[in-house]
């Protein structure tokens, strides 16, 4: 009977984590880009230079395949250093969303943005340049 009650136990599990694991494999950014501003959802402004007087960009990312609300972080570097994590909701299938970053002038070089799925899985990175 205690064997049973361990392998109920353990099937309901797995079970419940299948939909956390369909999640990450079926999450896919769909467009991505690095702008000046967002209106009415999209973006302006987009490129992979920026002038060093450009203030602040938008990191913007529309993601495709949830089936359930979960969350993506945006991950922005500058070089190696991580200057801002944000976490965004993502609501239905194909799902418009972005994060800002104030850039100081004296901040030139390379920049990233890493999207993360909510289990961990990378889903996407936007590179651009502040000169």
């Amino acid at each position: 009977m205690r064997g049973n009650k361990m392998l109920i136990s353990s099937i309901l599990a797995v079970v419940l984590c299948l939909p956390s694991l369909a999640q990450a494999r079926q999450l896919s950014v769909q467009d991505s880009s690095i702008g000046t501003y967002v209106a009415e959802r999209t973006p302006y402004g987009t490129g992979t230079h920026f002038p060093s007087s450009v203030g602040e960009l938008f990191a913007f990312t529309r993601i495709v395949g949830a089936d359930y609300d979960t969350r993506v972080t945006h991950k922005w570097y500058y070089g190696d250093q991580l200057m801002a994590e944000v976490q965004l909701r993502v609501g239905v299938d194909s799902w418009r969303t972005w994060s800002s970053k104030k850039v100081r002038s004296d901040w030139v070089g390379e920049w990233r943005v890493e999207v993360i799925a909510e289990d961990g899985t990378p889903l996407d990175t936007i590179t651009f340049t502040v000169s």
